[in-house]
């Protein structure tokens, strides 16, 4: 799912830049994640902001993804060297190859993805052993308040509770490593590859 236009102007805005790089990233980072050196992917990667910080630590590669051409316009037109931009949903990986990455990212986008259940099951093909899902998102409570003051209009089949967004990773190959929330409103996870012969996939 495409962002609205009223949501596509609130995502440029500074307040989300301060919440991207103060909360989020620095979670990330709380959690463990390295990235210098790494190979990252981030899903849902908008105009590029969060790319702009993470290439600033010299990874060994770093590709955003994003379904949006308007908002990949706006994160190529930055010129952040070593950065990949390309064109597709959270839920199809297909393009990258087994073991292409060390860590992927999501800075709140996979509410707007219906197949979010089907990510976890692609993320798991593209990590290398011992790679982890970062993840920032909103759960459907949280959702549901927004939608009601400005009226965003998300698509239901994409909401999901963070009970339930673990309870799936879990399911598909992952292990919590950390996890915490503001109120129950915007979840934070690490969830970490399982060894080949411990995963399940359904």
């Amino acid at each position: 799912m495409k962002l609205s236009g009223k949501e596509f102007d609130a995502m440029q805005m500074g307040w989300r830049k301060w919440y991207i790089e103060k909360m989020e990233l620095k979670t990330f980072k709380k959690f463990g994640l390295a990235i210098k050196g790494a190979d990252i992917l981030e899903v849902g990667c908008g105009s590029g902001y969060a790319a702009s910080l993470l290439t600033a630590e010299q990874p060994h590669s770093y590709t955003g993804l994003d379904i949006m051409p308007e908002q990949l316009e706006i994160a190529r037109g930055r010129n952040l060297p070593g950065a990949s931009f390309v064109e597709g949903s959270a839920d199809d990986l297909s393009r990258f190859p087994d073991g292409s990455f060390d860590a992927v990212l999501d800075f709140c986008i996979l509410h707007h993805v219906e197949g979010w259940r089907t990510f976890f099951n692609e993320c798991h093909r593209v990590l290398r052993d011992g790679g982890s899902v970062y993840v920032a998102d909103l759960s459907k409570r949280c959702i549901h308040l927004v939608d009601a003051l400005l009226h965003w209009g998300h698509a239901e089949e994409a909401l999901f509770t963070l009970k339930e967004f673990e309870a799936e990773a879990n399911r598909r190959g992952f292990e919590t490593v950390h996890k915490t929330s503001d109120l129950g409103l915007e979840g934070y996870f690490r969830f970490q590859k399982r060894k080949a012969e411990e995963s399940v996939h359904v």
